[in-house]
């Protein structure tokens, strides 16, 4: 038989039990929003990425010139080819600093970032980029700038330049094969 300090105690008990299952159930919610935001990111990231190829598209062979080019080669694009490739790499570069940002906020995987920055990487050590950077590096977040001016691509990997070079081979390949 319960007393009477017995009931007082389990009156004690019972909201603290009811706090308890209330942290839990919030627990819960944040966790579910915090996967919800980061699939949200996930999804903004390749959609920002698709619309810069969408830009970038037209403009394809002024971009290519851009990247490749060495500061005496450079000076041979027309202003309005080295317009269009300032204004393509700032835009493709803000992405890639709006999604460092967020990496260093916790907001993406280390597995994505890791993905993403050997791309970013690749298209950094480009000569074209190397010229646009040394004039447009202070549009930048520090941690930005110091990210790409220490990092370094393996040598394994294939420059951005590489691979436009093997897939328009490529490309011209395929399309000769299936006109025979």
């Amino acid at each position: 038989m319960m007393t009477l300090e017995d009931l007082s105690n389990l009156k004690e008990i019972i909201p603290l039990v009811g706090v308890i299952a209330s942290l839990v159930f919030v627990g819960l919610q944040m966790r579910q929003s915090t996967i919800a935001t980061k699939a949200q990111i996930h999804n903004n990231i390749t959609s920002g990425y698709i619309s810069f190829a969408e830009v970038l598209m037209p403009h394809a062979e002024t971009f290519s010139k851009g990247i490749s080019e060495y500061g005496d080669q450079f000076d041979t694009l027309s202003p309005e080819e080295k317009l269009v490739y300032f204004s393509l790499i700032l835009c493709l570069f803000k992405h890639y600093e709006n999604m460092h940002s967020q990496y260093q906020s916790g907001l993406i995987d280390k597995e994505t970032w890791r993905a993403w920055s050997v791309h970013l990487r690749m298209c950094f050590h480009q000569p074209g980029v190397q010229l646009w950077w040394s004039q447009r590096k202070m549009s930048f977040a520090r941690s930005f700038r110091i990210f790409l001016e220490t990092s370094s691509i393996p040598s394994d990997t294939p420059s951005i330049v590489d691979l436009m070079d093997r897939s328009s081979l490529q490309l011209a390949a395929n399309m000769a094969r299936h006109r025979n």
